[in-house]
Formats: C-alpha cells, sequence, structure tokens
C-alpha cells in the first residue's frame, strides 16, 4: 500500500513538474494563469487534471477544442510515480527519500526540456542548487563540506571535459548548462557519487549516441542533448553508486 501511495504522490509532483517543462523554457510564471489547455486556453477543471487518470478518461484530448493531449504528460506523471516508489524501495521513509525525490524531480524536468529544447535554464539548475543547500542546512549540516565538495566535483568535471572537446574538435561539444547541472547534482550527491555519476553518464552517452549514429538517427556532427545522460548517471548512483564502487575496486584491486 505506501508503494501505491508514494506513486500517487509522485504522479502528483510530476503533473507539476509538466507546468515547468511547458512554462519555463518559454519564461512564463509556472504559477499564474492556472492550468489550461496550451491550444484553447480553455481552463482545466480539477477533475480534469487528476494524474493519470484524467488522461484516460478524457482519452488523451482536450474536453474543449478536441486536440491531443501529448503523451508527455502522462509520461512524465508516471515516471515520476515510479522514480518515487524505487527511492522508498531503496532507502524507506526518511530525509534521504526526500532529499532525492527533490533530486529526481529536478533531474525529470530538465532532461525533458533538454530533449525537446537543447537547454538547461539557469531558472531550474539555479533553484536546485538552492534547494541542495536548503536540504542540507535543514537536515544534513554535517554534510556541508561534502556537499560543497561535491558541487565542486561536478563542476571540475564537466568543465575539463568541455575543455578537452574544444581542444579535440576546434568547437564547443559541451553547453554551460551542462556544466551547471553537474555541480547542482553534485550538491546533491557529494564527491564520491558525483564521479560515479560521470562516469555512469559518459558511459550511457557513448553507448547511446553510438547507436543513434549507428542506426543512422544522428550524424557525428549533430548536437545531441547531454543532460538526460548526466540525469540517469545520477539515479544510478544514487541507488547503486555503493556496489558499482565495491565492483569496481574488485577489478583495480588484487
Amino acid at each position: 500500500m505506501e508503494y501505491v501511495v508514494i506513486f500517487a504522490l509522485g504522479s502528483a509532483v510530476g503533473s507539476f513538474l509538466n507546468v515547468v517543462i511547458h512554462r519555463v523554457p518559454r519564461g512564463e510564471s509556472i504559477v499564474r494563469p492556472g492550468s489550461h489547455c496550451p491550444k484553447c486556453g480553455r481552463p482545466i477543471r480539477p477533475f480534469e487534471n487528476i494524474p493519470l487518470l484524467s488522461y484516460v478518461c478524457l482519452r488523451g484530448r482536450c474536453s474543449g477544442c478536441g486536440e491531443p493531449i501529448s503523451w508527455r504528460y502522462p509520461a512524465v506523471e508516471a515516471g515520476m510515480g515510479v522514480l518515487a516508489a524505487v527511492l522508498l524501495w531503496r532507502f524507506g521513509w526518511g530525509v534521504e527519500l526526500l532529499i532525492y525525490g527533490v533530486l529526481a524531480a529536478l533531474l525529470l524536468a530538465l532532461s525533458v526540456i533538454d530533449i525537446i529544447t537543447y537547454r538547461l535554464p539557469n531558472r531550474i539548475t539555479v533553484s536546485g542548487a538552492v534547494l541542495a543547500l536548503l536540504l542540507t542546512l535543514l537536515f544534513r549540516r554535517d554534510h556541508l563540506l561534502m556537499m560543497a565538495a561535491g558541487g565542486l566535483v561536478g563542476l571540475g568535471l564537466l568543465g575539463f571535459m568541455g575543455l578537452v572537446g574544444r581542444l579535440l574538435f576546434h568547437k564547443e561539444t559541451l553547453g554551460m548548462g551542462d556544466v551547471k547541472l553537474a555541480g547542482m547534482i553534485g550538491l546533491f550527491l557529494g564527491p564520491l557519487r558525483t564521479v560515479g555519476m560521470f562516469i555512469v553518464g559518459i558511459f550511457i552517452g557513448a553507448l547511446i549516441g553510438g547507436a543513434l549514429v549507428l542506426a543512422g538517427g544522428r550524424g557525428w556532427g549533430q548536437r545531441i542533448p547531454f543532460g538526460p545522460y548526466l540525469a540517469a548517471g545520477a539515479m544510478i548512483s544514487i541507488l547503486w553508486g555503493e556496489k558499482l564502487w565495491r565492483w569496481y575496486l574488485s577489478l583495480v584491486i588484487p
């Protein structure tokens, strides 16, 4: 039953994330006006705004103009619900669930925005950094130094990667948004998990990017959003980082 509850709560957060994803790249307020159809502007009634259920009941269409509702809306709601349930399974009810739940919500919103717009808005990454500081001050004051170290490691790793890419390819291979995102993630994770995020993110990015190129979906010179790979690396590092470190050390240290 607790997984049903946490999934429902996560889906409700996902509903809010859809507002963030739609409005922040456009420079709009996430508070006003209230939820409305982006096609006809008709206000969405409360019973039409129930995560997942409303999409099914409305058959994926606006009840006013009949325009299709993007599949992204239920996908984000379900995705956040699943992330919340997985975090509960890993950490149980407590501070870690809250802190990593906030990070998961930020990463989900930023990943979708990056895929759609190739941008990682400062409005979210800076807000995320502030939230990391506030949550650390409220619940984990003994982690302040680790938090700062994680932020510096994230900024340093991605900054160095961008510099190497510029030297090798004579053009920008990483945007500053990616560097800021890595710094924000580092504030939540601390230095060791941030290194894990970097390694796993690079591996996933190379794997998927290479597969897209081989499949003809991307050319070698085409831009690929890197934010989702960093987000995936961060979540894997949160959930299984310690096991991955132990496995890696067992390979390099006889």
